[in-house]
């Protein structure tokens, strides 16, 4: 543990994940790095995870509860902010979990470089906790502009032909309370804007002068079967439509680099591929007409049109030229073969 110890607020915001809960707040109280509070924040769940919570909560000292009506991830993050004690702050989603020397590495970054957040890598797990993925980061610390044009802007996605994004999520990161409060960063929620996280990311990253990314992955992040984004989702085209939209105006007023444009394109068709996939358990009929609604939209189209498809792999191009040629009834075959 570093000489100079700080409070550590570990935010976890908790909603219907019984089977994962007791897991990721044991290995949060199993840190070699101590001096951290745990704050469950329970967003109004219905499957007695709010009574898991109770219960750590009465066992563990360090971890208090907090019980909210239901108001999605982004808001109930906030209510942590608000409550936190902390000198920094690290979000844990609660069916995640993190390796015991994951909070002390973060400090210990933040202690050697000097420096305002700590970005660190993950490894991807099944439900049986199972890796099958790893993202590992090389060494790098950035100040001054640096911190936007080269750490956001690889944010906001992978240049055409390579995977050279840094994950946009706050989870897993390290974060100066002050920097927080000072400027009221708050998170807006995920049922107007998808990824509140790329959002408030942009809010925190606009203030500090030194970021360190590490390249260790102590944070183990569950890839759920049941997660929302895998479910249909009426809104959702038109979510990540207003996404892209809201990125694009980011990029113009924040003077971002020429490429930041391209990453923000690539991965809104990453999101725009979630769309299409989200259809395949609708009736027939259905599928084909919410198919159709996307593969006509202006700005979908606007964007193919500008996008070096040339530069993308072979199945992201023909996925792309599928779009750009308004080919809904060879999307529609592909897509209910589960082949897109």
């Amino acid at each position: 543990m570093p000489q100079t110890a700080e409070l550590i607020s570990v935010i976890v915001p908790v909603y219907n994940v019984k089977d994962y809960l007791v897991q990721c707040v044991k290995s949060i109280i199993n840190q070699t790095y101590k001096d951290i509070e745990i704050l469950l924040i329970d967003d109004g769940s219905t499957d007695g995870s709010g009574k898991i919570c109770d219960s750590l909560s009465n066992k563990f000292p360090i971890v208090k509860v907090i019980h909210k009506k239901n108001e999605g991830l982004g808001l109930t993050r906030n209510v942590g902010i608000l409550n936190a004690k902390g000198k920094y702050v690290t979000f844990i989603d609660s069916d995640d979990y993190i390796a015991p020397s994951f909070i002390e590495n973060l400090v210990l970054g933040l202690k050697k470089y000097n420096v305002d957040s700590i970005i660190s890598g993950f490894k991807r797990i099944d439900s049986n906790n199972n890796i099958f993925y790893k993202e590992e980061y090389k060494m790098q610390v950035y100040e001054d502009d640096d911190v936007m044009d080269k750490v956001f802007t690889k944010m906001l996605g992978s240049l055409p032909e390579k995977h050279d994004s840094l994950k946009m999520s706050v989870w897993g990161n390290l974060y100066s309370m002050e920097i927080i409060k000072r400027y009221n960063l708050y998170f807006v929620s995920e049922r107007k804007i998808i990824s509140e996280d790329i959002i408030w990311n942009n809010d925190y990253f606009k203030k500090i002068r030194r970021v360190a990314i590490l390249p260790f992955c102590d944070y183990y992040y569950r890839s759920n079967d049941n997660s929302l984004s895998l479910k249909y989702n009426p809104k959702r085209f038109q979510q990540v439509i207003y996404l892209y939209l809201i990125l694009k105006q980011i990029i113009k007023e924040d003077h971002l680099p020429q490429n930041a444009l391209l990453r923000t394109q690539k991965q809104f068709f990453v999101n725009i591929r979630s769309c299409i996939s989200q259809l395949q358990n609708l009736f027939l009929k259905k599928h084909y007409q919410e198919l159709l609604t996307i593969i006509n939209d202006d700005t979908l189209q606007e964007v193919l049109s500008q996008y070096p498809i040339e530069r993308l792999n072979t199945k992201q191009k023909i996925f792309l030229l599928l779009l750009k040629n308004r080919d809904a009834k060879l999307l529609f075959i592909l897509n209910k073969s589960k082949l897109i």
